[in-house]
């Protein structure tokens, strides 16, 4: 048996013990490699530190970012029970984690969603409902329409953490990829490879967020759950700006900045950005030297516009919703199923509030019996 061989055989093994373990199908391949790039990338814990945190469900960076110990570690969701959860909103999910599929579901919000103008498929594009009359479904096509709209987005169906994502940019006569200028054939070859990707509206961000930093559209996450018979609640918020560093990314993980979002007035707080998980705290943005804990526009208005979303469909009970804030309001670029923890949870932990603590609890009594550690964590949490 070759080396390659029998990793596969070793992976498959531990596919199926994990599965049994309660994660799903989609997850269990991934969890073996989470653990193992955890353990070896994280230079700042050591090796007990590591066994503590495993002990108790947590990959040791979120430990390090948490700051865990005896005393607080029972209020955060441990990652590895958090993802043995998936899928959240069961066969409903299918709704929101495709992003064409979410831009049918809510047509009577299309106001606050992106327009959508071509569907790449391979060896042919497709015109979408907001491509404009007289655009044939061709590269030519959508040249001329970068041409006219100044930028676009190239995006996968779905994914997440920004993979794959692109920003078409056209001005005075030059093209460029992510702010980098490219030349004409460069476009075409990238779009004639896009198979399995949208073409859709690149949404500019609020002037007041846009003078932090123009790069990227600096997104905002809002985290949203609905206990049974209850009404939808939201559960905490952060915001995420590029950095030089980043590129045309925001993700702490590419050097990106997040901050917390307070949920009662929609005030920045806490900005920070992250060096081998070790957190260094900013008040003024890197590159451009701006504010960054600013009061964030229409804030009133899209919380209310959100749980109008959710009352149209209450099927979904946790949702992560990406936005980026506009001069007219905001834009919903994606709604996610299954968003990462840590953005949220640095400031709002899971179980320090009761009524999340309410909702993972049904949850994780749906499967006691893979459950019965969290079950009792959730029991001793005290608010």
């Amino acid at each position: 048996m070759n080396m390659r061989h029998a990793k596969k055989t070793i992976k498959k093994i531990l596919t199926k013990s994990l599965i049994k373990r309660g994660y799903s199908s989609y997850f269990a391949p991934h969890i073996p490699k989470m653990m193992m790039d955890d353990f070896l990338q994280n230079k700042n814990m050591n090796f007990q530190q590591k066994m503590w945190a495993y002990r108790r469900g947590f990959l040791s960076s979120s430990a390090r970012i948490y700051e865990l110990n005896e005393s607080n570690y029972k209020e955060h969701m441990p990652d590895l029970e958090y993802h043995k959860l998936h899928p959240f909103n069961g066969r409903y999910g299918s709704w929101i984690d495709d992003k064409l599929s979410m831009k049918y579901v809510l047509r009577p919000f299309n106001d606050i969603l992106p327009k959508y103008y071509f569907q790449m498929e391979e060896n042919e594009i497709l015109r979408l409902m907001d491509c404009p009359d007289g655009l044939s479904p061709t590269i030519d096509g959508i040249l001329s329409l970068l041409m006219k709209e100044g930028n676009l987005a190239l995006k996968p169906y779905s994914g997440t953490r920004g993979e794959g994502f692109y920003r078409l940019s056209y001005c005075d006569g030059n093209y460029f990829i992510n702010t980098k200028k490219s030349s004409l054939i460069s476009v075409e070859d990238l779009l004639r490879t896009s198979s399995g990707y949208l073409v859709t509206e690149y949404v500019i961000s609020h002037d007041s967020i846009k003078k932090i930093y123009d790069v990227t559209p600096n997104t905002l996450r809002i985290q949203m759950i609905r206990n049974k018979n209850q009404k939808p609640k939201l559960l905490g918020s952060f915001i995420r700006f590029g950095t030089s560093n980043s590129g045309t990314l925001e993700t702490p993980l590419a050097g990106g900045i997040l901050a917390g979002v307070d949920i009662g007035s929609g005030k920045i707080f806490g900005p920070q950005v992250f060096d081998n998980d070790h957190a260094q705290s900013l008040y003024y943005h890197p590159d451009t030297n701006e504010i960054l804990e600013i009061q964030l526009p229409n804030w009133e208005y899209m919380i209310r516009k959100i749980h109008e979303i959710l009352n149209y469909i209450p099927q979904l009970t946790y949702v992560g919703f990406d936005i980026v804030l506009t001069n007219e309001g905001f834009k919903i670029l994606e709604i996610n199923s299954l968003t990462s923890i840590h953005g949220i949870a640095c400031n709002y932990p899971y179980f320090a509030d009761e009524y999340a603590r309410e909702y993972f609890t049904s949850k994780f009594q749906e499967r006691p019996e893979q459950f019965q550690r969290i079950l009792k964590q959730l029991q001793e949490t005290d608010v």
